[in-house]
């Protein structure tokens, strides 16, 4: 057992097995989905330089084949997120409650989802399918019919992802991690290679086509088939985590549920789907008032979205699943507050890590579109910066919503939601209707304007939430000079090291032996040795590490899988830098009631569950 502060130096971790440390409780189950993820990450990332060359020069050639894709299908978000009020959020509010209580009802609420999915989704498609052919023939869009009628099936059976959202929510974050690599780089990258290389085929052959629009409509029918392929697996990991409760995938398309259960998960998804409701209609709006008013929007988005593929780093965060609710709505609210305390913190680590990073990428960018022949997409290079200031955002309003939610607190997510959105709605006419600032400032402007015209909107309703979240809900705990300050200044240190680095090394390299030997030590240097041996031990010497933090990292370095390569070292090196810092425990919290709130929580569990856990 470990001590109550969860010391590095205590001797209980070894003694649980790794799946017992993952049906524990505690903050170590979100760090080690990450560190589990990093090695699927860190190859997706390989895989994605290394295959680059082929999939935009043969796959997406023309940035105009994405975009048309983009425009086409991005009409239909506000009905099928209306469709969806049903079963919005109904899974990380009921399931991580119930898992604890009632774990025989968890797998009723599965049935009402596959149900509502199911038979909306009919509706959905027939719709769509009879406005695809008898409305959008006369409109703008009249050469995305073939898109948008397959585009239509999407919606059925529409519960695709029901058995990966239910391992999330239960924080089975080990799992989640093997079926997301599986079916988006193993699954769906097979099967759009397929159909795109199939749809250009047709459309080169076939003039009333094209290779352009053929190109689109390959990838939306390969981003969808694979689905079924990964629903198939999902299903397999989820029977083998629900045997402790009692039933199977099979259980889940019964129709056992009551009409109190529907009336309780209709009331909630409305009430807590409506607030994103107006954010999905703010996008609704924003898109048809760039295809009015910008003609060559389909071309600047597919720009916007291949430089935003490295801006989003900074909107990574550690997964919670159902964390809060479970916590929240059987009274452990020290354990709350301890969870929005700890993402904080290390969200904030890795934002400024990613920053650092982000730099770096934009630094090699043009040499590297140029090495790939993927001259097309030159321009994406002014979309990286804006898309990386849009995400820094992002964790912070992901997670104070979804606090705000998972605690039961709707009426004030719909307000403030609303103000959002309506906010954000109103920049977007000023902008673009008003103002025309993209036809009068160019580029350069659209760079700017497409991700961070709704910041202003977005910014105000994070900071608004997070008051409402230490008023009404819990009182937050910020680490001010753990989370920003003391990284600020370890990412100021590590941007130069690596500029140093990009300037001594890749550039030489690069201009007299070619880019695939540039990369190769490069790649390693950004994503090993500037995490781990300059950026982590930085922070760890001036002072963001306490005995809690390491502790919990030492015992996820059981549960990372293959992260185990990066985390061995790295908790080793912040252990010794940090014993040796002077600053180190200086700017600690006292976390014991949270941890003692977390094992109360677990006794519960194992008081309801056939398989018995030991605690922490």
């Amino acid at each position: 057992m470990t001590d109550q502060t969860g010391s590095p130096g205590s001797k209980g971790t070894a003694e649980l097995t790794t799946q017992e440390l993952w049906e524990n409780i505690g903050f170590h189950r979100p760090i080690a989905g990450m560190f589990y993820q990093l090695p699927f990450t860190i190859v997706t990332a390989i895989l994605g330089l290394a295959l680059m060359s082929f999939l935009y020069n043969i796959l997406y050639p023309f940035p105009e084949s994405l975009g048309y894709k983009g425009a086409a299908t991005g009409i239909f978000g506000l009905m099928f997120y209306t469709f969806d009020l049903g079963t919005a959020n109904i899974i990380n509010r009921f399931i991580g409650e119930v898992a604890i209580k009632d774990p025989k009802q968890m797998v009723k609420y599965v049935q009402y989802f596959i149900w509502y999915q199911a038979l909306s989704g009919l509706v959905q498609t027939t719709a769509i399918s009879i406005y695809a052919l008898f409305f959008v023939p006369a409109g703008q869009l009249a050469y995305a019919v073939w898109i948008i009628l397959i585009y239509s099936t999407v919606q059925y059976p529409g519960f695709l992802g029901i058995f990966r959202g239910v391992l999330d929510t239960l924080q089975q974050f080990h799992k989640v991690t093997i079926l997301n690599f599986i079916a988006g780089e193993v699954f769906q990258r097979l099967t759009e290679v397929a159909f795109v290389l199939l749809g250009r085929w047709w459309g080169m052959n076939d003039p009333a086509i094209g290779e352009i629009m053929g190109i689109a409509i390959g990838a939306v029918i390969g981003t969808y088939v694979d689905d079924f392929i990964a629903t198939a697996v999902s299903a397999h990991y989820f029977t083998k985590i629900m045997h402790q409760y009692g039933f199977t995938s099979r259980d889940c398309f019964r129709h056992d549920f009551d009409r109190k259960l529907v009336k309780a998960c209709l009331s909630w998804g409305v009430k807590s789907g409506i607030p994103n409701f107006f954010w999905t209609l703010n996008g609704f709006i924003s898109l048809n008032l760039w295809l009015m008013y910008v003609p060559q929007y389909t071309t600047f988005a597919a720009l916007a979205g291949f430089g935003g593929m490295f801006g989003s780093i900074m909107g990574i965060s550690p997964p919670l699943g159902g964390a809060v609710s479970e916590a929240y709505f059987n009274g452990k609210e020290r354990l709350v507050q301890y969870y929005i305390h700890q993402s904080i913190l290390l969200t904030a680590m890795l934002q400024f890590l990613m920053l650092s990073i982000g730099l770096c990428i934009v630094l090699v960018f043009e040499p590297l579109l140029i090495a790939f022949g993927l001259q097309y997409y030159m321009l994406s290079v002014i979309f990286i910066i804006p898309r990386l200031i849009r995400d820094s955002q992002q964790p912070y309003n992901n997670f104070a919503e979804f606090t705000i939610t998972q605690t039961g607190h709707i009426n004030f997510q719909m307000t403030i939601d609303l103000y959002e959105a309506g906010t954000a709605i109103l920049s977007w006419f000023i902008f673009i209707a008003w103002l025309q600032v993209p036809q009068q400032y160019g580029i350069v402007a659209i760079a700017w304007l497409m991700p961070c015209a709704e910041l202003p909107a977005i910014v105000s309703k994070v900071l608004i939430s997070l008051g409402y979240l230490h008023k009404k809900v819990v009182k937050l705990r910020v680490p001010w000079t753990r989370a920003f300050i003391i990284p600020a200044a370890s990412t100021a240190i590590t941007f130069a090291i690596a500029y140093a680095y990009i300037m001594l090394v890749f550039h030489p390299l690069n201009n007299n032996f070619g880019i695939v030997v540039a990369l190769v030590p490069s790649v390693a240097f950004l994503v090993l040795v500037v995490p781990f041996f300059i950026f982590f031990p930085l922070t760890a010497a001036l002072g963001s590490w306490d005995d809690d933090t390491l502790a919990m990292f030492k015992r996820a370095t059981q549960m990372s899988g293959l992260g185990k390569v990066f985390m061995i070292p790295m908790v080793r090196i912040l252990g010794r830098v940090a014993s040796r810092s002077k600053l180190h425990g200086r700017f600690a919290m006292d976390n014991s009631k949270a941890i003692q709130e977390a094992r109360e929580l677990m006794e519960l569990k194992n008081a309801r569950s056939s398989v018995k856990t030991r605690v922490l």
